[in-house]
């Protein structure tokens, strides 16, 4: 039985290049939760069946629970979830509006939270006795005050603080949370309105990277957990 994994923000980034990496290297079964339909269709023909792909708005709690209730009649195990979609804004806090801080919070923070809700519900129903895992992609903002990045590292720093709380909660259950903090990664967050620093992105961390150690965790023992990792690319620090 192929083991399978949920990746949220599964159409660019480190999204893309985990779900390519786990559905045509590994030969894992791939769920990739995200809001462009046209996207989704074009991992599917790159991934082949291996890829599953669900239109998902993971800002509504309704809509996260629905694609969860079509997930569970295709598939009757969840090893991995990887929380990875994400949103970003660099500006300075009193120039952003109450939008900025709603779009950020509602996608990094809340819809992690609802996606994580939904996958451990998955996961007690099924009763699994091999270990499942949840990876968390964070950020050196999960650690790190960064200026001009106020609202992200809120988001970022209460997805650090949840998992933080939450591991200790479903231990018991098998399930463990590790949670990945990169530096800049090169993938479509940084554009003209949120510049990478320096404007040096390719001297950013590549999305393959952060999938390595992904790879790595999958591969881990259930017993191990492996809980945070911190990485920079060689012009960083923080």
């Amino acid at each position: 039985m192929k083991k399978v994994i949920i990746i949220t923000g599964a159409t660019s980034g480190v999204g893309e290049e985990c779900a390519k990496r786990f559905a045509n290297t590994l030969d894992w079964q791939v769920i990739g939760l995200a809001r462009n339909v046209k996207k989704l269709e074009m991992l599917h023909e790159e991934c082949g069946e291996n890829f599953l792909g669900f239109k998902c708005d993971l800002t509504d709690y309704k809509n996260v629970v629905s694609v969860f209730k079509m997930i569970s009649k295709r598939v009757n195990r969840l090893d991995i979830c990887v929380n990875n979609a994400a949103t970003f804004k660099s500006k300075r806090f009193v120039d952003c509006k109450i939008q900025d801080i709603d779009n950020i919070i509602d996608t990094n923070l809340k819809g992690m939270m609802y996606v994580t809700h939904e996958t451990l519900k998955f996961i007690m129903d099924l009763k699994q006795k091999a270990g499942s895992r949840i990876i968390n992609i964070g950020s050196v903002a999960s650690l790190n005050g960064i200026a001009y990045q106020s609202i992200y590292c809120a988001s970022k720093y209460g997805m650090n603080g949840f998992a933080e709380a939450l591991n200790q909660e479903i231990i018991e259950n098998n399930i463990s949370i590790s949670t990945i903090f990169p530096g800049g990664i090169n993938t479509p967050l940084w554009n003209h309105k949120n510049p990478y620093p320096g404007e040096e992105i390719d001297k950013a961390l590549d999305p393959s990277d952060i999938v390595d150690l992904i790879m790595y965790i999958s591969e881990l023992k259930s017993k191990v957990i492996l809980k945070n990792m911190t990485l920079f690319p060689s012009n960083e620090w923080h």
